[in-house]
């Protein structure tokens, strides 16, 4: 008879070989729910920034409408008209600054954290 001699072959070291294949397997799953649960977050934040881009159109169109259909009669003091012109100028504007952000950040966000170096998710 021949009698092995690599550890596997007695029966501690299949017991140590389960319990190493036990570990990577256990590992793994750790690893599928991190990616689950970072997953779930980065649809969130993609989620949020869809959001904060359609409120921020929503805002910029009242601005503008606020600039086009409200008339502003003649008479009315000219700081007061410059100053509703300017800060629905600069609302407008600061608006269309958040969408294009949100809109890039949506975009291109998702691709950049997990094509990124490590720690680009956490």
């Amino acid at each position: 008879t021949t009698h092995c001699t690599r550890p596997l072959c007695s029966p501690q070291g299949a017991r140590v070989a389960m319990l190493y294949a036990d570990k990577r397997a256990v590992e793994q799953n750790l690893r599928m729910s991190l990616l689950r649960i970072r997953e779930r977050e980065l649809r969130f934040y993609t989620d949020n920034c869809a959001a904060i881009g359609t409120q921020a159109a929503l805002i910029a169109s009242f601005a503008w409408y606020g600039l086009i259909m409200v008339v502003i009669p003649e008479q009315s003091n000219t700081t007061l008209k410059t100053a509703y012109l300017c800060m629905s100028t600069t609302a407008m504007g600061l608006e269309l600054v958040a969408v294009v952000n949100s809109t890039l950040c949506s975009m291109l966000g998702p691709g950049l954290a997990l094509r990124g170096p490590d720690g680009s998710m956490h």
